[in-house]
């Protein structure tokens, strides 16, 4: 067996497999360089934008930026990145041969109080027509046991899609008492700036705040087999055919959707604010980490 179909039966039994030291330090650099100053042009006003997901801080409750919102489109080096050949080559092996970009988003956690994110999985907020869909991750900075590190619980993808509900409606968040008793078989992933993870849709993950002196940014891509098609009431992405081709990272567009007799849950009814999981998560009752009810 060679590394890849190594890496598709890890990928298959796990739901997630850590690409070591995928991207080189040159690649980090420039990344780094781009971060540096997109949050240097932060607004001066502290609101959130189009651009900036602006939170209170979990222990000052001063503003502070949490994501950048599609970076794919801010930047054109985080557009080339999910195209460079060390992330097609993973992403072939595990959707085939036709893959597409939904969204990407650039989470901070800035060192010493960043907010976390609670379990949840990507499927509920973005349920397609077949589950050959993932999240590719890349580490900007050392991920540790001390940054806020992402968790995720192995197999989980190949469990029931969770209810993200709250005083029903969406959240963004399973119920506190599937976190305890699902949280306990948790994988801590941690790794090298440059490293990369690839994890199933379905996988139920989530991180603690970052309360370090170290930073833990991670960018993230949404990205599917081209046969999988967003479901109608999903946070799917579908704004036309065109900008379907113009998001193919590799491969091309099927006008044929690939059916699969997968579990789904559509993210609706939603709440009167919608911004993003931080906000989801914080506004709802489905709290495992907010509450520091874990340290």
């Amino acid at each position: 067996m060679n590394a890849m179909d190594k890496l598709k039966e890890t990928y298959d039994e796990k739901g997630y497999v850590v690409c070591d030291d995928l991207l080189t330090d040159q690649v980090i650099e420039e990344l780094r360089a781009v971060i540096d100053g997109l949050i240097d042009n932060a607004p001066a006003s502290g609101e959130s934008d189009n651009i900036y997901e602006i939170l209170n801080d979990v222990e000052t409750g001063e503003p502070r930026i949490e994501r950048i919102n599609e970076p794919h489109k801010v930047h054109r080096v985080f557009d080339q990145l999910i195209r460079r050949t060390e992330i097609t080559d993973v992403l072939r092996t595990l959707l085939g041969p036709n893959v597409r970009l939904q969204d990407s988003k650039l989470n901070l956690k800035l060192k010493g109080g960043s907010a976390p994110v609670e379990w949840h999985q990507d499927w509920a907020f973005y349920p397609h027509t077949n589950d050959d869909v993932l999240a590719v991750g890349v580490m900007i900075d050392d991920m540790t046991e001390d940054n806020g590190p992402i968790m995720f619980v192995p197999g989980s993808h190949r469990g029931p899609v969770y209810e993200h509900m709250s005083s029903g409606v969406f959240c963004g968040a399973v119920a506190a008492e599937v976190s305890e008793r699902l949280s306990d078989n948790a994988d801590t992933v941690t790794g090298r700036a440059g490293s990369v993870t690839f994890h199933h849709a379905r996988l139920l993950h989530a991180s603690q705040a970052n309360r370090s002196g170290s930073p833990r940014r991670f960018l993230l891509y949404e990205v599917m087999a081209a046969d999988a098609w967003p479901l109608a009431g999903s946070f799917a992405s579908f704004e036309s055919w065109e900008s379907m081709n113009e998001r193919m990272v590799i491969g091309e567009q099927s006008t044929i959707p690939r059916l699969v007799n997968v579990p789904v849950r559509i993210p609706l009814p939603l709440p009167t604010t919608v911004t993003s999981i931080f906000q989801l998560q914080k506004d709802g009752d489905n709290k495992y980490f907010w509450e520091g009810t874990k340290p």
